[in-house]
Protein backbone atom coordinates (compact mmCIF):
# COMPACT_ATOMS: atom_id res chain seq x y z
CA UNK A 1 0.00 0.00 0.00
CA UNK A 2 3.06 2.62 0.46
CA UNK A 3 4.86 1.71 -2.34
CA UNK A 4 2.56 2.97 -4.79
CA UNK A 5 2.20 5.97 -2.99
CA UNK A 6 6.21 6.56 -2.54
CA UNK A 7 6.12 6.03 -6.40
CA UNK A 8 3.82 8.96 -7.20
CA UNK A 9 5.81 10.78 -4.25
CA UNK A 10 9.28 10.21 -6.20
CA UNK A 11 7.94 11.18 -9.76
CA UNK A 12 7.44 14.77 -8.40
CA UNK A 13 11.09 14.60 -8.09
CA UNK A 14 12.34 13.06 -11.19
CA UNK A 15 9.41 15.19 -13.48
CA UNK A 16 10.59 18.59 -13.65
CA UNK A 17 13.78 18.15 -15.87
CA UNK A 18 11.41 17.88 -18.38
CA UNK A 19 9.91 20.91 -17.97
CA UNK A 20 13.13 22.99 -17.59
CA UNK A 21 12.99 25.03 -21.19
CA UNK A 22 13.08 29.20 -20.69
CA UNK A 23 9.76 30.19 -22.42
CA UNK A 24 11.54 34.46 -21.75
CA UNK A 25 11.00 36.39 -24.70
CA UNK A 26 8.24 34.30 -26.19
CA UNK A 27 5.32 36.36 -27.63
CA UNK A 28 1.80 35.11 -28.20
CA UNK A 29 2.43 35.79 -32.18
CA UNK A 30 5.29 37.30 -32.94
CA UNK A 31 8.13 36.02 -30.69
CA UNK A 32 10.93 37.96 -29.72
CA UNK A 33 11.37 41.50 -31.26
CA UNK A 34 14.08 42.83 -28.95
CA UNK A 35 17.19 40.94 -30.46
CA UNK A 36 17.45 39.24 -27.04
CA UNK A 37 19.76 36.03 -27.36
CA UNK A 38 17.51 33.67 -25.75
CA UNK A 39 19.74 30.50 -25.82
CA UNK A 40 22.08 32.83 -23.78
CA UNK A 41 19.70 34.22 -21.26
CA UNK A 42 18.42 30.67 -20.96
CA UNK A 43 21.76 29.60 -20.06
CA UNK A 44 22.42 31.70 -17.85
CA UNK A 45 19.07 31.49 -16.15
CA UNK A 46 20.11 27.56 -15.56
CA UNK A 47 17.67 26.48 -18.10
CA UNK A 48 18.08 23.05 -20.25
CA UNK A 49 17.32 25.00 -23.48
CA UNK A 50 14.53 27.73 -24.73
CA UNK A 51 11.35 26.73 -26.32
CA UNK A 52 11.01 26.52 -29.87
CA UNK A 53 7.88 27.65 -30.60
CA UNK A 54 6.29 31.00 -28.79
CA UNK A 55 2.95 30.01 -29.82
CA UNK A 56 3.25 27.19 -28.61
CA UNK A 57 4.74 28.11 -25.68
CA UNK A 58 2.52 30.55 -24.58
CA UNK A 59 -0.37 28.56 -24.51
CA UNK A 60 1.08 25.55 -23.24
CA UNK A 61 -0.68 24.50 -19.76
CA UNK A 62 0.20 20.85 -20.27
CA UNK A 63 2.84 21.43 -16.74
CA UNK A 64 -0.19 22.39 -14.88
CA UNK A 65 -2.24 19.71 -15.92
CA UNK A 66 0.85 16.94 -15.18
CA UNK A 67 1.03 18.57 -11.55
CA UNK A 68 -3.15 18.36 -11.14
CA UNK A 69 -2.92 14.71 -12.52
CA UNK A 70 0.29 13.82 -10.45
CA UNK A 71 -2.00 15.39 -7.26
CA UNK A 72 -5.07 13.51 -8.16
CA UNK A 73 -3.30 10.34 -8.38
CA UNK A 74 -1.28 11.23 -4.92
CA UNK A 75 -4.40 11.69 -3.49
CA UNK A 76 -6.41 8.65 -5.30
CA UNK A 77 -2.94 6.17 -3.34
CA UNK A 78 -3.83 8.43 0.27
CA UNK A 79 -7.76 7.71 -0.26
CA UNK A 80 -6.91 4.33 -0.88
CA UNK A 81 -4.45 3.94 2.47
CA UNK A 82 -7.01 5.94 4.30
CA UNK A 83 -9.54 3.42 3.77
CA UNK A 84 -7.68 0.64 4.39
CA UNK A 85 -6.53 2.15 7.74
CA UNK A 86 -10.32 2.64 8.62
CA UNK A 87 -11.33 -0.68 7.84
CA UNK A 88 -8.31 -2.26 9.58
CA UNK A 89 -8.77 0.19 12.72
CA UNK A 90 -12.91 -1.61 13.26
CA UNK A 91 -13.26 -3.44 16.26
CA UNK A 92 -14.03 -6.36 13.81
CA UNK A 93 -10.19 -6.27 12.50
CA UNK A 94 -7.91 -3.76 15.14
CA UNK A 95 -5.14 -4.44 13.03
CA UNK A 96 -4.13 -0.80 14.08
CA UNK A 97 -4.82 1.81 16.78
CA UNK A 98 -5.20 5.64 15.42
CA UNK A 99 -3.21 8.09 17.96
CA UNK A 100 -5.94 10.32 19.75
CA UNK A 101 -4.27 13.31 17.72
CA UNK A 102 -5.69 11.86 14.68
CA UNK A 103 -9.02 10.75 15.63
CA UNK A 104 -12.47 11.88 17.64
CA UNK A 105 -14.64 10.34 20.00
CA UNK A 106 -18.12 9.36 19.61
CA UNK A 107 -20.89 11.62 21.08
CA UNK A 108 -22.99 8.15 21.63
CA UNK A 109 -19.99 5.94 22.33
CA UNK A 110 -17.54 7.42 23.97
CA UNK A 111 -15.24 4.54 23.71
CA UNK A 112 -15.16 4.68 19.81
CA UNK A 113 -12.65 6.45 18.12
CA UNK A 114 -13.52 8.13 14.72
CA UNK A 115 -10.73 8.33 12.14
CA UNK A 116 -11.59 11.74 11.48
CA UNK A 117 -8.26 12.76 9.73
CA UNK A 118 -8.72 9.64 7.36
CA UNK A 119 -12.38 10.43 6.20
CA UNK A 120 -11.41 14.00 5.54
CA UNK A 121 -8.30 13.22 3.29
CA UNK A 122 -10.36 10.86 1.35
CA UNK A 123 -13.44 13.43 1.26
CA UNK A 124 -10.04 15.95 -0.39
CA UNK A 125 -9.47 13.23 -2.71
CA UNK A 126 -12.95 14.14 -4.96
CA UNK A 127 -11.53 18.09 -4.98
CA UNK A 128 -8.28 17.28 -6.39
CA UNK A 129 -10.03 15.26 -8.64
CA UNK A 130 -12.56 17.97 -9.55
CA UNK A 131 -9.31 20.62 -9.67
CA UNK A 132 -7.54 18.05 -12.79
CA UNK A 133 -11.28 17.78 -14.39
CA UNK A 134 -12.31 21.22 -14.18
CA UNK A 135 -8.65 22.16 -15.91
CA UNK A 136 -8.83 19.77 -18.50
CA UNK A 137 -12.07 20.64 -19.81
CA UNK A 138 -10.75 24.29 -19.56
CA UNK A 139 -8.23 22.96 -22.15
CA UNK A 140 -10.33 21.14 -24.02
CA UNK A 141 -11.52 23.77 -26.43
CA UNK A 142 -8.58 26.60 -26.49
CA UNK A 143 -6.81 27.41 -29.69
CA UNK A 144 -3.01 27.68 -30.06
CA UNK A 145 -1.25 30.72 -27.80
CA UNK A 146 -2.28 32.05 -24.69
CA UNK A 147 -6.09 32.70 -23.80
CA UNK A 148 -7.59 34.03 -20.91
CA UNK A 149 -9.27 30.90 -19.89
CA UNK A 150 -5.49 29.53 -19.24
CA UNK A 151 -5.80 32.31 -15.85
CA UNK A 152 -7.84 29.05 -14.44
CA UNK A 153 -4.54 27.36 -14.41
CA UNK A 154 -3.64 29.41 -10.86
CA UNK A 155 -6.71 28.35 -9.07
CA UNK A 156 -6.55 24.29 -10.04
CA UNK A 157 -2.97 24.67 -9.24
CA UNK A 158 -2.87 26.64 -6.08
CA UNK A 159 -5.93 24.60 -4.30
CA UNK A 160 -4.29 21.62 -5.45
CA UNK A 161 -0.91 22.48 -4.13
CA UNK A 162 -2.41 23.71 -0.66
CA UNK A 163 -4.95 21.01 -0.44
CA UNK A 164 -1.53 18.03 -1.03
CA UNK A 165 0.24 19.91 1.46
CA UNK A 166 -1.69 20.00 4.03
CA UNK A 167 -3.15 15.98 3.34
CA UNK A 168 0.37 14.91 3.22
CA UNK A 169 1.46 16.47 6.62
CA UNK A 170 -1.86 14.65 7.98
CA UNK A 171 -1.42 11.24 6.78
CA UNK A 172 2.34 11.32 8.17
CA UNK A 173 1.04 12.10 11.49
CA UNK A 174 -1.51 9.73 11.39
CA UNK A 175 1.24 6.83 9.65
CA UNK A 176 3.84 7.91 12.35
CA UNK A 177 1.66 7.67 15.17
CA UNK A 178 -0.01 4.68 14.38
CA UNK A 179 -0.09 1.78 16.88
CA UNK A 180 0.01 -1.66 15.33
CA UNK A 181 -1.17 -4.78 17.13
CA UNK A 182 1.01 -7.60 15.95
CA UNK A 183 -1.17 -10.46 17.44
CA UNK A 184 -4.54 -9.53 16.07
CA UNK A 185 -3.10 -9.16 12.69
CA UNK A 186 -1.40 -12.51 13.31
CA UNK A 187 -4.57 -14.13 13.96
CA UNK A 188 -6.48 -13.31 10.82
Amino acid sequence: MFCRLAGKLQQIVDEPVKYFVCSLFSGAIAGNPFGVDRKWLAQELGFQDVTVNSMASTGDRDFVADFLYWGTLTMIHLSKLSEDLIVFSTKEFAFVELSDAYSTGSSLMPQKKNPDSLELIRGKTGTIFGNCTGFLCSLKGLPSTYNKDLQEDKQAMFSTYDTLSAVLQIADGVVSTLKINPARSEER
